[in-house]
């Protein structure tokens, strides 16, 4: 889990992007340690986490500037996702997520040594062989809880943020639970709300339906306190692009009742609008509440 603090020729549009040249385990040690010895700036450590949890993110997530991060993907720290960024801006851009730069970047190699090494953990991989579609999943999810880190941030509250490894749940090494993120909001060291998100970009109810059945089990496993560090099991967010999937939410409760996970839904355009953290709709009840501290007054 990370705390966080604050935010060519080759490229196709569309369609799944090439792999960079592979380097050997002997290389990848090399450079990382070159890396390290030179000293990695705070910005830069920062960066590195943020992509150890978030997977891939845009220029603007990141936080460093595009010279800055072309300069390592060159030193394969990270890499580049090889779809041309007006492109992915324009998709970016029907999501209601306007970017400055939508060049997206993950862990090269070097990175993902060094975070491995830093965390003791494997950051999440595969982006630069997966669609457009599925990567942009990962983008607008990081979005979510850059947006909700920023506004604890004004409210005096810190963010803890787990990679999906690390929030992942298992029975007997099978995951029975992979949470799309898991946040933890911490004031005065003893004063913490966990919650869980869940984007949907799908146009069905199937899926929430689903989800709620596996929530539902994974609360009755006992099996979450230890990896996510809380004794209560958090409130689920689910936002989504499509209403139909709020209903399958709805359907979800209804066939699993009675249920003991509190499901909260929300429209992502809603989410990405100005004060859009605030009203959420509370699914078990039917009825619109905040969830957020700072807008419950505390």
């Amino acid at each position: 889990m990370i705390r966080v603090t604050s935010r060519n020729k080759d490229e196709a549009e569309g369609g799944r992007p090439g792999v960079s040249t592979e380097m050997t385990p002997q290389q990848i040690q090399y450079a990382a340690t070159k890396v390290m010895e030179n000293s990695m700036s705070k910005s830069a450590w920062r960066a590195l986490d943020l992509l150890f949890v978030g997977g891939i993110m845009n220029v603007d997530q990141i936080g460093l500037t595009a010279r800055t991060l072309r300069r390592y993907a060159a030193k394969r720290i990270v890499d580049r996702y090889a779809v041309a960024p007006s492109f992915v801006s324009e998709q970016l851009d029907n999501y209601g997520l306007t970017v400055d730069d939508g060049q997206l970047y993950t862990l090269g190699p070097v990175g993902t040594y060094i975070a491995e090494m830093r965390h003791g953990v494997k950051p999440p991989s595969g982006y630069l062989s997966y669609t457009l579609e599925r990567v942009l999943h990962d983008v607008v999810v990081n979005e979510i809880v850059l947006r909700i880190a920023a506004e604890a941030k004004a409210h005096g509250w810190q963010i803890v943020w787990a990679s999906k490894y690390e929030s992942t749940i298992f029975r007997d090494d099978v995951p029975i639970l992979e949470p799309d993120a898991f946040i933890r909001l911490e004031r005065d060291g003893d004063d913490v709300r966990a919650f869980l998100i869940e984007y949907h970009n799908e146009e069905r109810r199937t899926r929430a339906i689903q989800k709620v059945r596996q929530y539902e089990r994974a609360w009755e496993s006992d099996l979450w306190q230890e990896p996510w560090e809380v004794e209560s099991f958090p409130p689920l967010l689910a936002v989504f692009r499509k209403e139909i999937v709020g209903e399958g939410y709805l359907d979800g409760i209804k066939e699993s009742a009675p249920v003991d996970v509190a499901y909260y839904g929300r429209a992502l355009s809603s989410v990405l609008a100005d004060g859009g953290l605030a009203d959420w709709f509370h699914i078990n009840t039917k009825k619109k509440g905040n969830v957020f501290p700072w807008y419950l007054g505390e």
